[in-house]
Protein backbone atom coordinates (compact mmCIF):
# COMPACT_ATOMS: atom_id res chain seq x y z
CA UNK A 1 0.00 0.00 0.00
CA UNK A 2 2.87 2.21 1.04
CA UNK A 3 4.47 1.80 -2.14
CA UNK A 4 1.54 2.71 -4.17
CA UNK A 5 1.11 5.87 -2.44
CA UNK A 6 4.48 6.86 -2.52
CA UNK A 7 4.23 6.00 -6.44
CA UNK A 8 0.93 8.58 -6.54
CA UNK A 9 3.02 11.22 -4.96
CA UNK A 10 5.72 11.07 -7.42
CA UNK A 11 3.87 10.98 -10.19
CA UNK A 12 1.41 13.99 -8.71
CA UNK A 13 3.55 16.63 -7.00
CA UNK A 14 4.93 18.23 -9.82
CA UNK A 15 1.97 19.04 -10.70
CA UNK A 16 0.12 19.60 -7.63
CA UNK A 17 3.22 20.35 -5.24
CA UNK A 18 3.32 20.63 -1.44
CA UNK A 19 1.85 24.02 -1.08
CA UNK A 20 -0.95 23.33 -3.97
CA UNK A 21 -3.88 23.12 -1.48
CA UNK A 22 -2.28 24.14 2.06
CA UNK A 23 1.19 25.60 2.93
CA UNK A 24 1.23 23.49 6.30
CA UNK A 25 2.42 20.25 4.02
CA UNK A 26 5.27 22.24 2.95
CA UNK A 27 6.43 22.95 6.91
CA UNK A 28 6.05 19.38 7.90
CA UNK A 29 7.06 17.70 4.98
CA UNK A 30 9.95 16.08 7.09
CA UNK A 31 6.80 13.65 8.38
CA UNK A 32 6.54 12.77 5.05
CA UNK A 33 10.10 12.04 4.42
CA UNK A 34 10.84 9.80 7.28
CA UNK A 35 7.91 7.78 6.08
CA UNK A 36 9.75 7.48 2.50
CA UNK A 37 12.77 6.85 4.46
CA UNK A 38 11.18 4.03 6.84
CA UNK A 39 9.87 2.54 3.80
CA UNK A 40 13.17 2.45 1.21
CA UNK A 41 14.72 0.60 4.45
CA UNK A 42 12.36 -2.25 3.99
CA UNK A 43 12.11 -2.38 -0.08
CA UNK A 44 15.44 -0.76 -1.44
CA UNK A 45 13.29 0.51 -3.94
CA UNK A 46 15.50 3.58 -5.93
CA UNK A 47 12.27 5.42 -6.82
CA UNK A 48 11.59 6.76 -3.25
CA UNK A 49 14.97 8.33 -3.24
CA UNK A 50 14.27 10.21 -6.49
CA UNK A 51 10.89 10.59 -4.11
CA UNK A 52 12.72 12.04 -1.56
CA UNK A 53 14.96 14.75 -3.24
CA UNK A 54 11.70 16.33 -4.30
CA UNK A 55 9.77 16.02 -1.21
CA UNK A 56 12.67 18.17 0.41
CA UNK A 57 12.82 20.52 -2.80
CA UNK A 58 8.87 21.32 -2.24
CA UNK A 59 9.30 21.71 1.57
CA UNK A 60 10.12 24.79 3.38
CA UNK A 61 13.72 24.97 3.38
CA UNK A 62 14.85 25.34 7.08
CA UNK A 63 18.60 25.06 6.09
CA UNK A 64 18.17 28.46 4.45
CA UNK A 65 16.09 29.74 7.00
CA UNK A 66 18.63 28.83 9.73
CA UNK A 67 22.10 29.58 8.44
CA UNK A 68 20.79 32.64 5.90
CA UNK A 69 17.66 34.12 6.44
CA UNK A 70 16.55 36.53 9.62
CA UNK A 71 13.22 34.55 10.10
CA UNK A 72 14.25 34.18 13.49
CA UNK A 73 14.39 37.67 14.73
CA UNK A 74 10.73 38.22 13.46
CA UNK A 75 8.01 38.09 16.08
CA UNK A 76 5.56 35.59 14.12
CA UNK A 77 7.63 34.77 10.96
CA UNK A 78 6.39 31.25 11.65
CA UNK A 79 3.60 28.95 13.67
CA UNK A 80 5.27 27.29 16.82
CA UNK A 81 4.63 23.81 15.85
CA UNK A 82 5.68 24.41 12.25
CA UNK A 83 8.76 25.31 13.34
CA UNK A 84 9.06 22.24 16.31
CA UNK A 85 7.76 19.85 13.82
CA UNK A 86 9.62 20.87 11.07
CA UNK A 87 13.01 21.32 12.45
CA UNK A 88 14.10 18.01 11.86
CA UNK A 89 13.62 18.09 8.68
CA UNK A 90 17.55 18.88 7.47
CA UNK A 91 18.57 15.92 9.73
CA UNK A 92 16.23 13.71 8.34
CA UNK A 93 17.47 14.55 4.66
CA UNK A 94 20.91 13.99 5.70
CA UNK A 95 20.64 10.38 5.68
CA UNK A 96 20.29 10.82 1.96
CA UNK A 97 22.48 13.28 1.67
CA UNK A 98 25.11 13.18 4.65
CA UNK A 99 26.12 17.01 4.09
CA UNK A 100 27.65 18.41 7.35
CA UNK A 101 25.51 21.35 6.75
CA UNK A 102 22.48 19.94 7.24
CA UNK A 103 23.24 19.10 10.87
CA UNK A 104 24.97 23.16 11.87
CA UNK A 105 21.70 24.37 10.65
CA UNK A 106 19.75 22.73 13.21
CA UNK A 107 22.27 23.49 15.73
CA UNK A 108 22.39 27.04 14.65
CA UNK A 109 18.84 27.38 14.62
CA UNK A 110 18.43 26.01 18.05
CA UNK A 111 21.06 28.10 19.50
CA UNK A 112 19.24 30.98 17.66
CA UNK A 113 15.84 30.15 19.28
CA UNK A 114 17.38 29.58 22.55
CA UNK A 115 18.33 33.79 22.39
CA UNK A 116 15.80 34.92 20.53
CA UNK A 117 12.90 33.38 21.94
CA UNK A 118 13.76 30.34 24.47
CA UNK A 119 12.31 29.57 27.52
CA UNK A 120 14.26 27.76 30.50
CA UNK A 121 12.13 24.61 30.21
CA UNK A 122 13.39 23.84 26.70
CA UNK A 123 10.30 25.61 24.90
CA UNK A 124 10.34 29.19 23.00
CA UNK A 125 7.96 31.42 23.17
CA UNK A 126 5.27 30.77 20.32
CA UNK A 127 1.92 31.73 21.57
CA UNK A 128 1.08 30.53 17.23
CA UNK A 129 3.51 32.55 15.80
CA UNK A 130 7.42 33.18 17.54
CA UNK A 131 7.30 35.73 19.91
CA UNK A 132 9.90 35.87 21.82
CA UNK A 133 11.53 35.02 25.53
CA UNK A 134 9.64 37.15 28.03
CA UNK A 135 8.48 34.61 30.93
CA UNK A 136 4.85 35.19 30.17
CA UNK A 137 4.54 34.49 26.56
CA UNK A 138 3.24 31.16 25.53
CA UNK A 139 4.38 27.85 24.88
CA UNK A 140 1.80 25.15 22.99
CA UNK A 141 1.48 22.20 24.45
CA UNK A 142 1.81 20.68 20.62
CA UNK A 143 5.19 22.73 20.64
CA UNK A 144 5.90 20.49 23.26
CA UNK A 145 5.83 17.05 21.68
CA UNK A 146 6.39 17.69 18.10
CA UNK A 147 9.68 19.27 19.27
CA UNK A 148 10.58 16.06 21.85
CA UNK A 149 9.62 13.84 18.57
CA UNK A 150 12.15 16.02 16.50
CA UNK A 151 15.04 15.86 19.05
CA UNK A 152 14.72 12.38 19.53
CA UNK A 153 14.65 11.05 15.73
CA UNK A 154 17.93 13.63 15.64
CA UNK A 155 19.52 12.44 18.66
CA UNK A 156 18.10 8.02 16.69
CA UNK A 157 20.34 10.13 13.54
CA UNK A 158 23.20 11.89 15.18
CA UNK A 159 24.47 10.50 18.33
CA UNK A 160 24.59 13.95 20.14
CA UNK A 161 24.86 14.44 23.52
CA UNK A 162 23.11 17.78 22.90
CA UNK A 163 19.87 16.85 21.14
CA UNK A 164 19.09 13.86 24.42
CA UNK A 165 19.88 16.96 26.97
CA UNK A 166 17.24 19.16 25.76
CA UNK A 167 14.96 16.48 24.69
CA UNK A 168 15.19 15.37 28.71
CA UNK A 169 15.04 19.39 29.28
CA UNK A 170 11.05 19.55 27.82
CA UNK A 171 10.15 15.83 29.04
CA UNK A 172 10.96 16.45 32.91
CA UNK A 173 10.13 20.17 32.93
CA UNK A 174 7.70 21.22 30.23
CA UNK A 175 5.71 18.57 29.63
CA UNK A 176 4.21 17.20 33.00
CA UNK A 177 2.83 20.71 33.77
CA UNK A 178 0.57 21.40 30.97
CA UNK A 179 -1.32 18.62 31.39
CA UNK A 180 -3.16 17.28 34.36
CA UNK A 181 -2.70 14.64 36.30
CA UNK A 182 -4.99 12.17 35.56
CA UNK A 183 -4.52 13.37 31.67
CA UNK A 184 -7.62 14.34 31.40
CA UNK A 185 -7.54 18.07 30.34
CA UNK A 186 -4.67 20.32 28.49
CA UNK A 187 -3.85 23.64 28.62
CA UNK A 188 -2.92 24.68 25.02
CA UNK A 189 -0.33 27.65 26.25
CA UNK A 190 1.92 27.44 29.73
CA UNK A 191 4.11 30.18 30.71
CA UNK A 192 7.33 29.81 32.26
CA UNK A 193 5.68 32.70 34.89
CA UNK A 194 2.60 31.63 35.85
CA UNK A 195 0.35 33.16 38.59
CA UNK A 196 -3.27 32.44 37.46
CA UNK A 197 -4.95 30.33 35.06
CA UNK A 198 -8.06 31.92 34.02
CA UNK A 199 -9.90 33.30 31.26
CA UNK A 200 -8.64 36.28 30.09
CA UNK A 201 -6.89 38.31 27.04
CA UNK A 202 -3.56 37.77 27.87
CA UNK A 203 -0.30 39.17 25.51
CA UNK A 204 -0.66 36.27 23.02
CA UNK A 205 -0.22 36.52 19.20
CA UNK A 206 -3.53 35.33 18.77
CA UNK A 207 -5.56 35.23 21.56
CA UNK A 208 -8.49 36.28 20.13
CA UNK A 209 -8.68 33.33 18.12
CA UNK A 210 -9.61 31.06 21.18
CA UNK A 211 -12.22 33.17 23.19
CA UNK A 212 -9.65 33.66 25.75
CA UNK A 213 -9.50 30.18 27.28
CA UNK A 214 -5.38 29.85 25.86
CA UNK A 215 -4.26 28.72 29.74
CA UNK A 216 -7.31 27.65 31.15
CA UNK A 217 -7.05 23.70 31.80
CA UNK A 218 -10.22 21.86 29.66
CA UNK A 219 -10.38 19.27 26.83
CA UNK A 220 -11.09 21.73 24.04
CA UNK A 221 -9.90 24.77 25.82
CA UNK A 222 -7.65 27.27 23.32
CA UNK A 223 -7.84 25.00 20.70
CA UNK A 224 -8.36 21.23 20.59
CA UNK A 225 -5.32 19.91 18.55
CA UNK A 226 -3.14 19.78 21.62
CA UNK A 227 -5.60 17.46 23.41
CA UNK A 228 -5.36 15.20 20.32
CA UNK A 229 -1.77 15.21 20.37
CA UNK A 230 -0.61 15.60 24.07
CA UNK A 231 -0.76 11.78 24.35
CA UNK A 232 1.68 11.12 21.85
CA UNK A 233 4.68 12.33 24.09
CA UNK A 234 5.19 10.00 26.77
CA UNK A 235 5.19 7.00 24.54
CA UNK A 236 7.32 8.34 22.33
CA UNK A 237 9.94 9.23 24.81
CA UNK A 238 9.69 5.65 26.46
CA UNK A 239 10.56 4.16 22.36
CA UNK A 240 13.13 6.10 22.35
CA UNK A 241 15.23 5.87 26.02
CA UNK A 242 17.29 2.65 24.32
CA UNK A 243 18.97 2.91 21.13
CA UNK A 244 20.52 -0.37 18.87
CA UNK A 245 24.26 0.76 17.70
CA UNK A 246 26.48 0.27 14.64
CA UNK A 247 28.61 -2.64 16.12
CA UNK A 248 25.94 -4.61 18.24
CA UNK A 249 25.43 -2.72 21.38
CA UNK A 250 23.18 -0.92 23.00
CA UNK A 251 23.15 2.96 24.13
CA UNK A 252 20.80 4.57 26.65
CA UNK A 253 20.71 8.31 25.46
CA UNK A 254 18.03 9.40 27.93
CA UNK A 255 17.16 7.77 31.45
CA UNK A 256 14.33 6.64 33.04
CA UNK A 257 13.46 3.31 35.24
CA UNK A 258 12.43 0.77 32.09
CA UNK A 259 12.95 -2.61 30.87
CA UNK A 260 14.55 -3.02 27.75
CA UNK A 261 14.97 -6.71 25.70
CA UNK A 262 17.05 -6.37 22.88
CA UNK A 263 19.52 -8.68 20.62
CA UNK A 264 23.28 -7.81 20.86
CA UNK A 265 26.13 -9.57 19.90
CA UNK A 266 25.04 -11.30 15.92
CA UNK A 267 21.62 -12.50 18.17
CA UNK A 268 21.75 -13.13 21.96
CA UNK A 269 18.80 -11.59 23.60
CA UNK A 270 19.49 -9.95 26.41
CA UNK A 271 17.22 -7.63 29.52
CA UNK A 272 18.93 -4.84 30.95
CA UNK A 273 16.40 -3.60 33.74
CA UNK A 274 16.67 0.08 34.62
CA UNK A 275 16.42 1.15 38.10
CA UNK A 276 16.12 4.57 39.36
CA UNK A 277 14.48 8.17 40.15
CA UNK A 278 16.44 9.93 37.87
CA UNK A 279 15.65 12.96 37.02
CA UNK A 280 14.94 13.63 40.77
CA UNK A 281 18.28 11.32 42.03
CA UNK A 282 21.81 10.81 40.95
CA UNK A 283 22.12 7.58 40.60
CA UNK A 284 21.16 4.90 37.95
CA UNK A 285 21.88 1.33 38.27
CA UNK A 286 20.97 -1.66 35.05
CA UNK A 287 20.71 -5.00 35.52
CA UNK A 288 21.79 -7.30 32.99
CA UNK A 289 20.70 -10.01 32.63
CA UNK A 290 21.22 -12.73 29.42
CA UNK A 291 18.23 -14.33 27.54
CA UNK A 292 19.94 -17.25 25.88
CA UNK A 293 19.31 -20.98 27.17
CA UNK A 294 22.76 -22.28 25.80
CA UNK A 295 24.37 -18.94 25.86
CA UNK A 296 25.51 -17.83 28.79
CA UNK A 297 27.44 -14.66 28.11
CA UNK A 298 27.23 -11.93 25.34
CA UNK A 299 30.34 -9.49 24.55
CA UNK A 300 29.10 -6.27 23.55
CA UNK A 301 29.94 -2.42 23.92
CA UNK A 302 26.78 -0.70 26.31
CA UNK A 303 27.13 3.56 26.03
CA UNK A 304 25.85 5.34 28.12
CA UNK A 305 25.24 8.98 27.76
CA UNK A 306 26.69 11.85 30.07
CA UNK A 307 24.67 15.04 30.08
CA UNK A 308 26.27 18.35 29.12
CA UNK A 309 24.88 19.54 32.58
CA UNK A 310 27.37 17.09 34.03
CA UNK A 311 31.11 17.50 36.35
CA UNK A 312 32.51 14.27 38.10
CA UNK A 313 30.37 11.18 36.86
CA UNK A 314 31.22 7.79 37.66
CA UNK A 315 30.64 4.75 36.16
CA UNK A 316 31.25 1.08 38.39
CA UNK A 317 30.62 -2.34 37.22
CA UNK A 318 29.79 -4.66 39.79
CA UNK A 319 30.83 -2.03 42.36
CA UNK A 320 34.36 -1.55 40.77
CA UNK A 321 34.74 1.97 38.82
CA UNK A 322 35.42 1.54 35.30
CA UNK A 323 35.18 5.43 34.09
CA UNK A 324 35.02 8.58 34.89
CA UNK A 325 33.63 10.42 31.72
CA UNK A 326 33.53 14.08 31.07
CA UNK A 327 30.08 15.55 30.47
CA UNK A 328 28.63 16.11 27.33
CA UNK A 329 30.06 12.84 26.14
CA UNK A 330 29.14 9.04 25.80
CA UNK A 331 30.65 6.55 27.90
CA UNK A 332 31.49 2.95 26.27
CA UNK A 333 31.43 0.19 28.46
CA UNK A 334 33.21 -3.28 26.23
CA UNK A 335 33.14 -6.02 27.82
CA UNK A 336 31.58 -10.07 28.62
CA UNK A 337 28.42 -10.12 30.39
CA UNK A 338 26.84 -12.33 32.52
CA UNK A 339 23.28 -12.08 33.92
CA UNK A 340 23.49 -10.72 37.37
CA UNK A 341 26.11 -8.25 36.16
CA UNK A 342 25.23 -4.24 37.58
CA UNK A 343 26.32 -0.75 36.07
CA UNK A 344 26.21 2.05 38.05
CA UNK A 345 25.68 5.43 36.86
CA UNK A 346 26.19 8.51 38.64
CA UNK A 347 25.77 11.86 37.59
CA UNK A 348 26.20 14.22 40.65
CA UNK A 349 23.49 17.21 40.00
CA UNK A 350 24.91 20.84 41.35
CA UNK A 351 22.44 23.63 41.85
CA UNK A 352 23.37 26.17 39.33
CA UNK A 353 22.00 29.36 37.77
CA UNK A 354 21.21 30.90 34.44
CA UNK A 355 20.46 33.62 33.08
CA UNK A 356 17.60 34.98 30.97
CA UNK A 357 14.83 37.89 30.41
CA UNK A 358 16.03 41.03 31.89
CA UNK A 359 19.01 39.44 33.49
CA UNK A 360 16.70 37.24 35.68
CA UNK A 361 17.61 34.69 37.44
CA UNK A 362 16.71 30.57 36.89
CA UNK A 363 17.42 27.94 39.25
CA UNK A 364 18.15 24.29 37.89
CA UNK A 365 19.74 20.99 39.11
CA UNK A 366 20.67 18.29 36.45
CA UNK A 367 17.91 18.60 34.18
CA UNK A 368 15.25 20.21 36.19
CA UNK A 369 14.15 23.62 36.22
CA UNK A 370 12.86 24.79 39.69
CA UNK A 371 10.30 27.10 40.46
CA UNK A 372 8.51 28.67 43.58
CA UNK A 373 6.16 26.87 45.06
CA UNK A 374 2.77 28.48 44.97
CA UNK A 375 -0.69 27.10 46.27
CA UNK A 376 -3.17 26.59 44.09
CA UNK A 377 -7.03 26.89 44.20
CA UNK A 378 -8.95 25.02 41.24
CA UNK A 379 -12.59 26.15 40.35
CA UNK A 380 -14.74 24.38 37.89
CA UNK A 381 -16.30 27.53 35.37
CA UNK A 382 -18.87 26.52 32.75
CA UNK A 383 -18.70 27.88 29.56
CA UNK A 384 -21.19 30.59 28.32
CA UNK A 385 -20.03 31.27 25.27
CA UNK A 386 -19.64 29.00 22.53
CA UNK A 387 -19.07 25.04 22.95
CA UNK A 388 -16.66 24.87 20.41
CA UNK A 389 -13.82 25.47 23.45
CA UNK A 390 -15.86 23.02 25.73
CA UNK A 391 -19.05 23.19 28.00
CA UNK A 392 -16.57 24.19 31.31
CA UNK A 393 -12.58 24.18 32.09
CA UNK A 394 -10.92 24.87 35.07
CA UNK A 395 -9.63 27.99 36.45
CA UNK A 396 -6.70 27.58 38.94
CA UNK A 397 -5.85 31.46 41.14
CA UNK A 398 -3.02 31.33 43.77
CA UNK A 399 -3.52 31.14 47.48
CA UNK A 400 -0.05 32.30 48.45
CA UNK A 401 1.94 35.59 47.32
CA UNK A 402 4.19 34.86 43.78
CA UNK A 403 6.13 38.34 43.47
CA UNK A 404 9.14 37.48 45.13
CA UNK A 405 12.74 37.97 44.33
CA UNK A 406 16.14 36.32 44.60
CA UNK A 407 18.71 37.50 46.20
CA UNK A 408 22.12 39.53 43.61
CA UNK A 409 24.33 37.41 46.00
CA UNK A 410 23.15 34.32 46.33
CA UNK A 411 23.11 33.68 42.81
CA UNK A 412 26.95 34.28 42.37
CA UNK A 413 29.25 31.21 41.19
CA UNK A 414 31.22 31.13 44.80
CA UNK A 415 27.41 31.49 46.92
CA UNK A 416 25.56 29.15 45.01
CA UNK A 417 25.86 26.25 47.13
CA UNK A 418 25.57 27.67 50.05
CA UNK A 419 22.47 29.62 49.31
CA UNK A 420 20.63 27.18 48.18
CA UNK A 421 19.63 23.85 50.06
CA UNK A 422 18.50 20.68 48.48
CA UNK A 423 16.02 18.82 50.39
CA UNK A 424 15.41 15.22 48.92
CA UNK A 425 12.27 12.66 50.26
CA UNK A 426 10.92 9.10 49.08
CA UNK A 427 7.71 9.43 47.81
CA UNK A 428 7.60 5.54 46.70
CA UNK A 429 5.58 4.67 43.81
CA UNK A 430 3.35 7.79 43.96
CA UNK A 431 2.83 9.99 40.56
CA UNK A 432 6.01 12.44 41.16
CA UNK A 433 4.55 15.47 39.13
CA UNK A 434 2.29 16.76 41.71
CA UNK A 435 2.86 19.71 43.87
CA UNK A 436 2.27 17.58 46.90
CA UNK A 437 4.93 14.70 45.80
CA UNK A 438 7.30 16.68 44.72
CA UNK A 439 10.42 14.65 45.41
CA UNK A 440 13.19 17.55 45.67
CA UNK A 441 12.63 21.09 46.97
CA UNK A 442 15.19 23.84 47.11
CA UNK A 443 15.23 26.12 49.83
CA UNK A 444 16.58 29.62 49.13
CA UNK A 445 15.70 33.34 50.26
CA UNK A 446 13.94 35.45 49.01
CA UNK A 447 12.28 38.70 48.97
CA UNK A 448 8.92 40.33 47.91
CA UNK A 449 8.72 43.05 45.33
CA UNK A 450 5.68 45.20 45.84
CA UNK A 451 5.57 46.76 42.89
CA UNK A 452 5.03 43.48 40.43
CA UNK A 453 1.73 43.24 40.40
CA UNK A 454 -0.48 41.58 37.72
CA UNK A 455 -0.75 42.85 34.27
CA UNK A 456 -3.71 41.21 32.36
CA UNK A 457 -3.90 38.04 35.01
CA UNK A 458 -0.67 37.13 34.08
CA UNK A 459 2.51 38.38 36.23
CA UNK A 460 3.21 41.84 35.36
CA UNK A 461 6.20 43.03 32.86
CA UNK A 462 9.34 41.50 34.03
CA UNK A 463 11.43 43.52 36.71
CA UNK A 464 15.03 44.25 35.17
CA UNK A 465 17.25 42.94 37.61
CA UNK A 466 18.44 44.37 39.83
CA UNK A 467 16.01 46.08 41.93
CA UNK A 468 15.93 47.63 45.63
CA UNK A 469 13.34 47.04 48.24
CA UNK A 470 13.85 47.09 51.89
CA UNK A 471 11.13 44.03 52.90
CA UNK A 472 12.66 41.50 54.78
CA UNK A 473 14.05 38.25 53.24
CA UNK A 474 12.07 34.78 53.49
CA UNK A 475 12.23 31.35 53.16
CA UNK A 476 11.22 30.35 49.75
CA UNK A 477 10.48 27.16 48.62
CA UNK A 478 11.66 25.94 45.20
CA UNK A 479 10.59 22.88 43.56
CA UNK A 480 10.92 20.98 39.61
CA UNK A 481 8.78 22.78 37.43
CA UNK A 482 6.72 19.93 36.33
CA UNK A 483 5.20 19.54 39.82
CA UNK A 484 4.11 23.17 39.29
CA UNK A 485 0.82 24.77 38.02
CA UNK A 486 1.66 28.00 39.17
CA UNK A 487 4.90 29.06 39.31
CA UNK A 488 7.61 32.15 38.57
CA UNK A 489 10.74 30.63 37.04
CA UNK A 490 12.63 33.46 36.19
CA UNK A 491 13.14 35.47 39.42
CA UNK A 492 14.27 39.33 39.22
CA UNK A 493 17.04 39.95 41.71
CA UNK A 494 17.63 42.32 44.69
CA UNK A 495 20.46 43.53 46.53
CA UNK A 496 20.69 43.12 50.07
CA UNK A 497 20.73 46.67 51.26
CA UNK A 498 21.73 45.90 54.75
CA UNK A 499 24.96 45.23 53.34
CA UNK A 500 25.20 48.32 51.60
Amino acid sequence: FMTLYFRYQLKTLPEKPLGHWTFWARYRVCDNLQAVYWLYNLTGDGFLLELGDLLHSQGHDFTRMFLRSDDLKRFGSIHCVNLAQGLKEPVIYYQQHPDREYIDAVKKGLSDIRLLHGQPQGMFGGDEGLHGNNPTQGSELCSAVELMYSLEKMTEITGDVAFADHLERIAFNALPTQVTDDFMHKQYFQQPNQVMATRHTHNFYEDANHARTDIVFGTLSGYPCCFSNMHQGWPKFTQNLWYATHDGGLAAMVYSPCNVTAEVAGGVRVTIAERTQYPFDEQIRFEIKIDGRKVKTAQFPLRLRIPGWCEGATVAVNGQAVATPAGGSVAEVRRTWRTGDVVTLRLPMEVAVSRWYERSAVVERGPLVYSLRIGEKWSKVRNPGKQIYGPWYYEVRPTTPWNYTLFEEDVRPERIAEAFRVERRDIGDAYPWTLENAPVEIKARGRRLDEWVLYQESAGPQPYSTNETANPAEEITLIPYGCTTLRITEFPLTRDLRKN
